[in-house]
């Protein structure tokens, strides 16, 4: 054989030894065999992606249920390890008996005086590979995730007024928005929480970053970008760096773990769930790691993302499992900040039903904080545009203006998709989003301080003629008409107009007449969220006594008693007909340049011989 031919083949050969290497059966050793005082070895990455061994002791085995499973508990003996204690990234680092896999390590408790830690046996996670998954019929991230994400079920999830069922919703009186922090230790192992590693995440969006996603159990890091692209797929083998992309593009977000075991494609890492999601569509990219922070609370890795490596199909108690290979489609996400240069940014997001909304409404304040905005006391218009592969796009607009306004319209466009995500019917299949962004310096924000008719009565058929007092945020105050059409089957008596906000008039709206705000079907709520009134008007609408029914995704104003009858008393199971106590009559706006707050309600008397 010539020199080239020989240089040529020697990798082909080598690449054939790893692959039969990694095809070999792994040496596996179970419960019975373990015993406590055994010198076990870990292998893990501490600095870019070469896999480094830490000595250990096995100390014992916590039987458990059929719920929690067994767990096997160690301590780590090498000083490397007692000095920085066990990191968050460790996740699913193997840990080896005698040469043979024992499991991964997965679990641990803060303030400890040593670095104890917990193993989930291999053959609970091996167990994770025999689960059927679906055939990917999307193409997508999701969405069988989403079925069985970790969001709150879909009863208690809400858009403004609108609920996907008629329990009441929770009470959070007290409640804090931003993620407690555990000050004492827990005497049960915890699993290791997964560190957020996020390249390109604007300063000014940390906190909000941290706000929506570490209540979710992922501690968010700062990312950056791995050197030469980071690792190839094929380098990937037991103790390596690995990370689950949930958001890729101008800001990538990866859960940052460790590599447990690999035959041949087939992978299984972290020893314990990303979400316990069940069947998935979750993509697979090798990583490196920068370094480990120590920390007396929780110490974690410092990482970054590298190259796409595969699909992950199944998250569980025990272990995430997958392939190395074709890596999954995401849901496109594309954000225009306007301004004198617009400014355009393209991101791609997992579908889980309850990070995918929180990573929307983050993409879009971080672009908005990128193109130099976010500032207090502005005024920010939103439009979100959401597409699906089987029916007509979704359009809301909006408008925020306060002290954060940023972040608050980057909660308003999360909203709607944390409600759609939650419906008990289904995924609602999205094919992309769009979000259009702009900012005025000053802060347009009105309250409504008074109001008064200006006829003492007014005919059906008639317009019903109110002055109303604004008062712009410290700024003055100013007098607007507005009228409002009586119908001309009105009949004669008094009836209510109510005068304010569009969230206010919602609010109002929505305890008379419930089932407009209760939707039947994904379909249902698609539409109602489409009729959403935003809050840059001043609204005003005629409202009286009249009995209503909500059935099957209908609405049925101003009913005769025979026919109420008839649609409330059904014994069909379902919504089988809401009934409400009143009938909107007539209703006006006023746009406004900003958002509008208050609301007042006037008694209006309805003559037939009124002027």
């Amino acid at each position: 054989m010539t020199p080239s031919l020989r240089g040529a083949a020697l990798p082909a050969l080598l690449l054939l030894a790893f692959a039969s290497a990694s095809a070999a059966a792994t040496p596996t050793l179970s419960l019975d065999q373990i015993h406590p005082g055994q010198k076990a070895v870990v292998k893990t990455v501490f600095t870019g992606n070469a896999i480094e061994d830490f000595d250990a002791e096995i100390v014992g085995i916590l039987k458990g249920g059929r719920a929690e499973g067994d767990l096997i508990v160690a301590r780590a003996t090498s000083e490397r390890v007692v000095k920085s204690g066990i990191a968050q990234g460790m996740s699913g680092s193997p840990v080896y008996v005698e040469g043979r896999l024992i499991g991964a390590l997965s679990s641990g408790w803060s303030f400890t005086r040593e670095p104890l830690f917990g193993v989930t046996p291999i053959g609970e996670m091996l167990a994770v590979l025999d689960q059927p998954s679906r055939p990917d019929t999307t193409g997508t991230a999701g969405p069988t995730g989403l079925e069985g994400g970790i969001a709150s079920p879909g009863a208690r999830v809400r858009y403004g007024e609108l609920r996907w069922d008629d329990a009441p919703p929770p009470d959070r009186s007290g409640a804090h928005d931003d993620p407690a922090v555990t000050t004492t230790a827990s005497p049960l192992p915890v699993p290791l929480g997964l560190p957020l590693a996020c390249t390109g995440l604007h300063p000014g969006a940390l906190a909000e970053a941290r706000r929506l996603l570490e209540p979710l159990g992922l501690a968010v890091t700062p990312g950056g970008r791995a050197p030469a692209g980071g690792p190839v797929a094929d380098s990937l083998r037991p103790g390596s760096a690995v990370a689950v992309d949930v958001m890729t593009g101008d800001l990538e977000v990866s859960a940052i773990g460790t590599l447990t075991w690999r035959e041949g494609d087939r992978v299984l890492l972290f020893g314990h769930p990303l979400f316990q999601s069940g069947d998935v569509r979750l993509p697979l990219s090798t990583a490196e790691i920068v370094t480990i922070v120590a920390s007396d609370l929780t110490s974690f890795k410092l990482g970054a993302r590298g190259r796409p490596a595969g699909t992950l199909d199944q998250d569980r108690r025990t272990a995430m499992a997958g392939r190395i290979g074709r890596a999954p489609r995401l849901l496109p996400i594309a954000v225009e900040i306007g301004g004198s240069t617009p400014r355009h940014f393209s991101f791609a997001t997992i579908e889980d039903r309850a990070l995918a909304p929180q990573l929307v409404g983050l993409a879009a304040l971080n672009s908005f904080m990128e193109s130099g905005g976010g500032g207090g006391n502005q005024t920010v218009r939103w439009t979100l545009r959401l597409s699906r592969r089987d029916g007509p796009p979704l359009v809301l607009a909006d408008v925020a203006a306060g002290e954060a306004p940023a972040a608050e319209a980057a909660g308003a466009i999360a909203a709607p998709l944390r409600f759609l995500f939650n419906s008990p019917y289904g995924a609602p299949r999205l094919s992309g989003i769009e979000v259009a962004m702009t900012a005025t310096p000053d802060r347009e924000e009105w309250t409504l301080r008074s109001a008064r008719l200006l006829d003492a009565a007014v005919r059906p058929g008639g317009t019903l003629r109110v002055e109303c007092e604004v008062e712009r945020w410290h700024g003055p105050r100013k007098r607007v008409a507005l009228d409002v059409p009586v119908p001309e089957e009105m009949p004669d008596g008094h009836c209510v107009l109510w005068l304010g906000g569009g969230p206010e008039l919602s609010r109002y709206e929505a305890t008379r007449l419930p089932g407009r705000y209760r939707p039947t079907s994904l379909a249902d709520g698609w539409r109602r969220i489409g009729d959403r009134r935003p809050g840059d008007a001043l609204y005003g609408t005629l409202f009286a006594s009249a009995p209503e029914v909500t059935r099957e995704e209908r609405d049925y104003p101003e009913l005769p008693v025979s026919a109420l009858a008839m649609l409330a008393g059904g014994q069909s199971a379902g919504d089988g007909g809401r009934r409400g106590d009143a009938a909107r009559l007539g209703e006006q706006r006023i746009p406004f340049a900003g958002a509008v707050r208050g609301e007042l309600l006037l008694s209006v008397l309805v003559d037939s011989k009124a002027p």
